[in-house]
């Protein structure tokens, strides 16, 4: 089994949880990439930053650990 058949079934595995974390992931990345000349953004950035690598961590977590 190649990595792409691996991924492919570990994706195939995830819940609806598991899509509304990655989604908020990717809209904290996006406020911080996105909207970084706002001075909110700028005054807030360090908890941005804890909560992604949170919800990064917490979806590798369930991401590897799905038994196919």
């Amino acid at each position: 089994m190649g990595i792409i058949e691996w991924a492919n079934l570990k994706v195939k595995a995830q819940n609806i949880w598991d899509i509304g974390i990655l989604k908020i992931f990717c809209t904290i990345v996006g406020i911080i990439l996105g909207a970084y000349i706002s001075n909110f953004i700028i005054q807030y950035v360090w908890w941005f930053v804890i909560i992604a690598i949170v919800l990064f961590i917490c979806l590798m977590y369930r991401f590897l650990k799905v038994k196919v």
